[in-house]
């Protein structure tokens, strides 16, 4: 009985409880959802924070952590669903209880989803995103030589590489053999092979070490490639903390290419010998000896021969293209690709000199060309083979630029389009715009004739037989003057009254000298690493020819009076310099480009307002606040102006005060102005008739507003806007007309905006090419196709 008693008591319990919740459904029904309200809202804003941290970790290069993505994914589905059943329809007919069955329907529907919302915890991650490992498949890169590597020299020889680097007693593997045979190209071939086929390593890393290796960019590349980051500053902690990063990983091959002399790994921070037992060393050199000092058994070093006739042949034909088919020139041509000695970079390069060249005459004299060094080494028919390419060239602008680039390899196109317009290189060019792309046509021809690579960056790079080959030629036919290592002599006096160019990258303080007598130079280059060294004043008295001068990384308390006398100046480059009193500059009369890169100077000088033939002015990267007025509107030949990343205090041009800081309406009052980038942090700083001043320009980067970073940037398009519009500023017509024709296009705030691009602009972006759009709560179309076509 008692028992009974129990059980029915039980039953009635769990009755009275499932009586109780569903009435609850009926009586409470406002209360579940204004409970689902608050909860929903709370949730959205957490997603909103965790999409604002996704957002900054992808523009940083980071992926994001997959149970972040999970979460989201969850999270907008659960809103969805809150959001579907606040927004029912049915709701208005259950407001009293005239439906009691849907009033009890949608408000269990309420608890339920409610619980669901309450489930999805905060979003507390350890971490938002990651950084993925850079790609170290550099073979992807194109290459002079790789489709030599095709050949059966090459295979047998790559196969037996990896056959040592599996074999278990092997530690460091050397490939050895002439300069230009192919050794870098047979590298990046074996990355290939070891990810694709044989994956016998965790990590595969590599760097170029060249004649004058820098430990410091060594540990940088193999640093990168493994995502580790320096905190350290001096080259011992860095090698101690690079070589703590290899030894965690299980198999690890790290590639030292191009070495030319013995080079100390423990300075570098790479385990040897049986510090890792689970890292191997593949090393390319020159020279068999080298790679045996470097403890590699002579066993496991490899010679990669010369081609065979067959394979240069073949080589010489696939590069030369249809021009071969002529029956008339075969003949000559086969002659040619065997005096290339099976070397493919010159059988690349003379084939490429030879490829529109379809006279007779031009072929046979390329055979004397060739054959006039047959009794000489491989090396010199290599330095034949370049100086017929050099001598094929289309015009001397691209000889002498072709020289130009070997001085300064290293540098972007911007850099030398400076310089050679400052010598007059780019003949008939008679704006910026012409002048850059006749020498972006140049540095394409350049490249298809296998002189030069452009590197990522659009970095100038050049194979280093071509560099010497440059180099030398310039030394001799150009008096060139260059000086790269502190132990190296000053040119005689008799040479300097010849020298046209000057390259000078170190110089000790006590061997500066007062002057230099060099009537004829029109170049000249100074970088320095010392602070403490001082340019006298008179050293620029006697080079009253000069018409391009770069001065790197100097301490100017006060430029060199001296600086009166260089009337013919074009170009003058200031670099990471620190600059006071720039009063001498005023001299400069006929300069046309002015460049103070990631300098130190917190006023930008009056004087510059002097300079009445200015065509460029780029101030990037500089500590510059203080522009004063009516520098900028008296610039009125200016073509291009790059301000990017610099925080110049404009104007407020709603100020009734008259201001003596720089105004945007000064850009108004450069009429030839086609190439602008800036930063304006505020909007207050901008003017009605903004359409006025950017309707004209053909290259722009614009950031507007205090949320961008210039560094945000990553896309080299021609016009690029980044806007934070928090104020009713995007419906002017200035801004519709200034975006309209953009190709990236950043906004941010657009407060009201639900349909975005039809909102900004009902005739559409064409051009554009990227869109990122944050902090915009209440957009709900990008495109809504309701709207338009």
């Amino acid at each position: 009985m008692d028992y009974l008693i129990s059980t029915v008591e039980k039953v009635s319990g769990y009755a009275f409880e499932l009586i109780r919740r569903q009435a609850s459904y009926l009586i409470f029904y406002k209360r579940n959802f204004d409970t689902l309200e608050t909860n929903v809202e709370g949730l959205k804003n957490e997603r909103e924070r965790i999409l604002h941290l996704i957002d900054e970790e992808r523009r940083n290069g980071k992926l994001i952590e997959r149970d972040v993505e999970n979460w989201l994914e969850k999270v907008n589905e659960v809103i969805e669903r809150a959001n579907k059943l606040q927004n029912d329809p049915r709701r208005a007919n259950v407001r009293c209880f005239t439906n009691l069955i849907l009033r009890h329907k949608l408000s269990r529907n309420a608890t339920k989803i409610d619980k669901d919302v309450q489930a999805q915890e905060k979003g507390k991650f350890d971490r938002v995103g990651y950084r993925p490992p850079l790609d170290d498949d550099i073979a992807a890169t194109s290459s002079s030589t790789e489709d030599c590597e095709n050949y059966e020299t090459r295979k047998s020889l790559k196969n037996d590489i990896v056959k040592a680097l599996g074999d278990l007693s092997s530690c460091n593997i050397g490939v050895y053999g002439l300069g230009g045979v192919g050794k870098t190209t047979l590298v990046e071939e074996l990355i290939k092979l070891i990810a694709n086929q044989h994956k016998l390593f965790h990590k595969v890393v590599i760097t170029h070490v060249s004649k004058n290796p820098d430990i410091k960019t060594i540990q940088g590349e193999i640093a990168d490639l493994l995502g580790l980051q320096f905190n350290e500053e001096t080259i011992l902690g860095r090698a101690h903390r690079l070589r703590q990063r290899i030894k965690m990983e299980k198999s690890i091959l790290v590639i030292l290419d191009d070495i030319w002399t013995v080079l100390d790994l423990k300075k570098v921070g790479i385990p040897f010998g049986n510090e890792h037992n689970g890292c191997k060393l593949l090393m390319t050199c020159r020279n068999q000896d080298v790679l045996l000092q470097m403890d590699v058994p002579k066993d496991f070093t490899f010679k990669i021969e010369l081609m065979s006739e067959n394979e240069t042949w073949s080589l010489f034909q696939l590069e030369v293209g249809d021009v071969i088919k002529d029956r008339n020139l075969k003949d000559t041509a086969y002659q040619i690709a065997q005096k290339c000695e099976g070397l493919p970079l010159m059988v690349v390069t003379v084939a490429r000199a030879m490829r529109n060249k379809r006279d007779v005459q031009s072929w046979e004299y390329a055979l004397t060309k060739l054959q006039s060094n047959d009794d000489n080494n491989e090396m010199k028919g290599v330095t034949s083979a370049l100086e017929l390419s050099y001598e094929s060239l289309e015009s001397d602008e691209m000889r002498d630029l072709f020289l130009l680039f070997a001085l300064l390899l290293g540098n972007d196109a911007k850099y030398f389009l400076q310089l050679a317009k400052g010598l007059g290189m780019l003949k008939h060019s008679n704006t910026m715009a012409d002048a850059r792309n006749k020498l972006y046509t140049i540095i394409k021809s350049l490249e298809a004739t296998c002189l030069l690579e452009v590197k990522t960056g659009g970095k100038i790079q050049m194979h280093d037989f071509v560099r010497d080959f440059a180099t030398s030629k310039a030394r001799r036919d150009k008096h060139v003057f260059i000086r790269k290592q502190s132990n190296d002599d000053w040119a005689t006096k008799d040479f300097l009254k010849k020298c046209t160019q000057m390259v000078v990258d170190t110089i000790p303080t006590d061997m500066f000298p007062q002057t230099f007598d060099c009537p004829n130079i029109k170049f000249f280059c100074l970088t320095c690493l010392n602070r403490s060294l001082e340019v006298p004043d008179n050293f620029f008295e006697r080079m009253g020819s000069l018409t391009v001068l770069d001065l790197t990384s100097l301490n100017f308390s006060s430029l060199p009076i001296s600086f009166w006398f260089l009337t013919n100046l074009q170009t003058l480059c200031l670099d990471f310099c620190i600059l006071e009193n720039m009063d001498a500059i005023e001299g400069l009369k006929n300069l046309q480009i002015l460049r103070i890169r990631k300098s130190s100077m917190i006023k930008l000088p009056s004087a510059i307002g002097k300079l009445t033939q200015l065509r460029m002015l780029d101030l990037s990267d500089s500590g510059i606040e203080v522009f004063p007025s009516n520098i900028l509107s008296s610039l009125t030949k200016l073509e291009e102006l790059y301000m990017g990343n610099t925080s110049i205090n404009w104007e407020d041009v709603n100020s009734m005060v008259n201001n003596e800081k720089v105004s945007i309406v000064e850009l108004q009052k450069l009429p030839n102005l086609t190439s602008l980038e800036l930063q304006i942090r505020e909007t207050c700083m901008l003017p009605r008739n903004l359409r006025l001043m950017f309707e004209k320009l053909k290259h722009f980067k614009i950031a507007i507003g205090d949320v961008w970073e210039w560094a945000d940037i990553k896309d080299e398009t021609l016009k690029t806007l980044m806007l934070k519009l928090d104020t009713n500023i995007h419906l002017q017509y200035e801004i519709k007309a200034l975006i309209k024709g953009v190709e990236n296009l950043y906004l941010d705030d657009v407060d009201g905006i639900q349909n975005l691009l039809y909102n900004l602009s009902a005739d559409g972006f064409p051009l554009l090419k990227h869109l990122l759009v944050q902090n915009n709560a209440n957009m709900k179309h990008i495109v809504n196709s309701k709207e338009r076509n």
